[in-house]
């Protein structure tokens, strides 16, 4: 990684390094917290307790940091999600996969950083230039969730006529809310609300019927 400076650039030192990585974690609690239009480079620079004028020595623009915040987290989300799929036993069936995709979403939301949660509060706020790298990256992922659901699909777990595009639009933005709602104090665990959801995508969740006494 390279600084920024009205010459050109040269190498970061490990300190550096380090530094630039504050002011990214820094940024991205602030946009999870503030959205786009409300998160200044003066709220940053407070947050990661430096000065403001101190970010352009990492960052050209605030546009350039919010844009690699917005394309980090769904790369970090895409990684995860292919890494915790790729980890099941060869004996996995295409519902395994689907439900370890799923899980492994809403535990990287809710786990990991404030990345990802920054990433998915600032898309669609963000001008056209600044998130349109992410974008193509989020249909990519979208591609990847996509061909799971189609090989559930073509097994028999979901009904023939199940909207695929529709289910994984649902499932994607159900696991990225869980960010604005989830509490670490309440009666969900994190475990809990990705099982649920795994159980909510593939129609799990109807127990048996009751006769009700008259």
């Amino acid at each position: 990684m390279d600084l920024v400076t009205t010459e050109g650039t040269v190498p970061l030192t490990s300190r550096g390094e380090s530094t630039r990585e504050r002011i990214l974690q820094s940024a991205a609690s602030v946009l999870a917290d503030k959205g786009y239009s409300g998160s200044t480079l003066a709220d940053i620079a407070a947050h990661a307790h430096t000065k403001a004028g101190s970010l352009y020595y990492y960052f050209e623009s605030r546009e350039e940091l919010i844009r690699e915040i917005m394309t980090r987290g769904i790369t970090e989300t895409h990684a995860h999600v292919t890494g915790a799929v790729e980890l099941l036993p060869a004996e996995a069936n295409s519902r395994d996969r689907l439900a370890a995709a799923i899980a492994a979403h809403v535990r990287y939301m809710l786990t990991e950083n404030d990345i990802a949660r920054a990433s998915i509060r600032t898309l669609g706020q963000a001008p056209p230039e600044v998130q349109g790298p992410a974008i193509e990256l989020h249909r990519v992922y979208g591609q990847y969730l996509a061909e799971l659901i189609e090989n559930v699909k073509a097994d028999g777990y979901l009904l023939p006529g199940a909207d695929s595009r529709v289910l994984r639009l649902l499932i994607v933005g159900a696991a990225n809310w869980t960010s604005a709602w989830y509490d670490p104090n309440g009666s969900a665990s994190v475990e809990q609300i990705a099982e649920l959801l795994v159980q909510m995508a593939l129609g799990e969740l109807a127990g048996p019927a009751q006769d009700t006494p008259r």
